[in-house]
This record gives C-alpha cells, structure tokens and sequence, in this order.
C-alpha cells in the first residue's frame, strides 16, 4: 500500500502548506459548511474568490448558490474523487480541482486547489486523495463539536433541490436534526429578476418574504438575477393551496414593484407535494414555468404555476415527434404561402383568435381592428387554409402547431 506523506503532518494549517509545497498550488480546507479552516500562502496572482474567502473566514454565499446550481458541490458530496471544475469568471472563481473528506460515506469536509493552468497530473490528484484522506481525523474532531441543527440550512435546501435525499424519511430525519418543523405540504418558488439582485434588494427580500401572508418561506437563497425559496402552508394546521402560492408571488411582485421599481419579475411555482423528497421535482417544474413564460409571454400572461400550464407541459415531446416526423400542417402551410404571396398576417390573426378562445371580441382588442373586419378575416383564413373552426379537434391541433412552429423558429437563433 502507498505510503502517505501527510500522516503526521500535525494539524490542518501544516498540512495546506505541505499540499501546497507538492503541488505548486494554493489551498484551502473547509469544513462540510464551507468555513474556512486553513490555507496555504499564494502569490499577488489569485482570484476574487479565494481572497474573499480568507477575508470572510467562509466561502462567499454567491460562490456557494452557483457551485450548487452548477451541480459541482452535489458531484462532491457523490465521489471521493477529485473532480476538476473549470472556472466560472462571473463570480471570480478560476479553475479548481476539489476532493471532499469523508467519514464512510458522509462528508464532513473538503479541500479545494486553485489550478489556474490545469495541469496537475493523475499522480498530483493522488496525491490530494492522500491529503483528504489525511485530514479526516482533524475534521471529525471539529465535525463532533459543532451542533448540527445550528448550521446548514443552506446546504439543506441545495440537497433537497438537487435531489440528494432519495426517501421521505431521510429529508424528516435531517429537518430533526437541524430542529425545524416538517412541512405537511410544500412548493419551490423561484424569482426570476432581469438584471442581478443589488446586495441593497437582497438585504430587503427576507423583509418582504416576512410580511407576507400568504405562504411560510421555509428556506430561500438568491444566485444572481434569481431568488429560490420552499414554501410551506402559513397556518401549521392547513395543507398549502396553489391559489396562496399564487397570491404570494403577486404580492412579492407588487412589493419589490412599489418599493424598488423592479419591473418584469417572472415569478414561477412548481406543484405542491407532501412528500419532503419530491422537492427536486418542484424546484424542476419551476424551472419549465419560466422557460415557457420567456418563449410564450403572450400565451402565459398572468400564469405562474406548473399545472397552469396546461397542454403546453408536453410541447417538447411533441415537438420532438414533429422533427423526427417532418410534419408540417397543410393549412400553415397555406397560409405562410399566402402571406408571403398577399404581404398579409392571416396566420397572425389565427393565431390571436384561438389564443383568445375564438373570442371575436377579445381577439380584435389585441390586433386592433374592428370586430367585422375580424369576422371578415377569419372567414377568408377558413377559406384558403381549408379549415373549420369549428371543430375543436382541428382548432387544438392547430393551435399546438402554431406553438411548434414558434418552437423551431426559437431554436434556429
């Protein structure tokens, strides 16, 4: 067996230099909630991240949201191998290689290098294996005084968003351990702003999330231009209702609207669950709710939840049948050819009038034009395109070809 060089190095500070003296790179060594430990010297040429990290004695809240996002920490927590993470320049981040440090299969700590250059050879990442393998007992020492229902709720949430606990029990048994209340039912909530969240709003969203009365925000952090929450029922003894999430997100809307001129916020909701482990799948339904909402602005106005969305949940499979089938509607088809013929809009209008549920009224308010002129025009676009609208099969299949095209006209920019 291969002889450890770090057994004996003393305590974590010797062993960051000694690892740094090995492998020409700086580091540093946190604990499994990313505070800082130790770390070796470096030269004037680092990264915002690093200093930052030293100055703050834990690595910076933004660096941990997108680590999280990026699936590296998750990568991390599923390997005791060292994973190379190339560097993420918004946050100030260069290239890193990372290994975390383990008692049996939990993770109790981690030790990051900075490898600006990339180079560190199989035999260096071995050698960081050793280092982490060398640290644990240090690290179980510090991991048993700690209290952990003091720490870690941030990296709870990014578990249950990431899909870390498999079992409903596992995620009952860690809210026990960091003492707080099982929801009985719950939703992830995400905020989507247009530009990244000003420390100035940040300090002020945990204000708003609190005079609320619509939903309990259980956990939320914010990674950039986005705030992430769960939300949980206000009342302990009522099981949480779509129509409270809704009502949440239009008031959080509202306030940062009123009180920050914050304009264009999507605000998007997945399904509500009562099983702790089906959070990933929430936070994954909000996540669909604003890719739609961006690609169909008009056809979601006003929506924010998953099950709002309707026939619209399936448009990639759909759409994935339509490539591989090559089919287009005979009467788009038509009509593309007569618009381009004619310098007219009559697939527009088919489009606005079956948006607007066949609603004559409500469909010439949108294209500005008189009902009659609407009447005449939806008369000549059943003539040419050889359709009945009428017929609600026919409507809702054109309806979702027109969606498919815009699709496909999406992904081709």
């Amino acid at each position: 067996m291969e002889e450890n060089p770090f057994w004996g190095s003393g305590n974590l500070e010797n062993l960051a230099d000694n690892l740094r003296d090995m492998l020409h790179c700086p580091v540093t060594i946190e604990d499994v909630n990313h505070r800082l430990l130790s770390y070796s010297s470096h030269d004037s040429h680092t990264d915002t991240a690093r200093i930052n990290t030293i100055i703050q004695r834990r690595v910076p809240e933004k660096v941990i949201n997108r680590l999280w996002q990026e699936g590296i920490i998750l990568k991390l927590m599923q390997s005791g191998e060292p994973l190379r993470i190339n560097g993420i320049e918004d946050i100030g981040l260069g290239n890193r290689v990372a290994v975390s440090i383990r008692k049996n299969n939990e993770v109790i700590g981690y030790i990051w290098v900075v490898d600006e250059e990339a180079k560190l050879s199989d035999e260096q990442l071995n050698l960081l294996k050793m280092a982490a393998d060398s640290a644990r007992s240090e690290l179980m020492q510090i991991h048993a005084r700690k209290k952990k229902k003091q720490e870690g709720y941030q990296d709870f949430l990014w578990q249950l968003l990431s899909g870390h606990f498999t079992t409903h029990e596992a995620v009952e048994e860690k809210f026990r351990q960091l003492n707080l209340e099982i929801p009985a039912s719950y939703a992830a909530v995400v905020f989507k702003f247009k530009e990244d969240i000003s420390n100035k709003i940040e300090q002020r969203i945990g204000y708003i999330f609190k005079m609320n009365q619509h939903v309990k925000v259980s956990f939320f952090v914010v990674v950039q231009r986005e705030i992430i929450l769960i939300v949980s029922p206000y009342m302990n003894n009522q099981a949480l209702s779509e129509k409270e999430v809704s009502g949440f997100i239009r008031f959080f809307k509202e306030e940062m609207m009123e009180k920050f001129n914050a304009q264009d916020i999507l605000g998007a909701s997945g399904s509500v669950y009562e099983e702790l482990n089906k959070a990933v799948k929430s936070y994954q339904e909000t996540q669909e709710v604003i890719r739609l909402s961006e690609r169909f602005p008009s056809e979601l106005k006003g929506v924010s939840s998953y099950p709002e969305l309707g026939i619209l949940r399936y448009l990639d499979v759909i759409f994935e049948k339509k490539i591989k089938e090559g089919y287009e509607h005979p009467a788009i088809e038509k009509l593309v050819k007569y618009d381009k013929q004619n310098k007219t809009n009559l697939l527009e209008t088919l489009e606005v009038f079956i948006n607007n549920d066949s609603n004559v009224n409500d469909a010439a308010k949108v294209l500005h034009v008189h009902m009659n002129t609407l009447n005449y025009r939806i008369k000549r676009i059943a003539a040419i395109a050889d359709i009945n609208l009428k017929n609600t099969n026919e409507k809702m299949s054109l309806y979702l070809d027109m969606k498919l095209r815009r699709l496909e006209e999406s992904t081709r920019l």
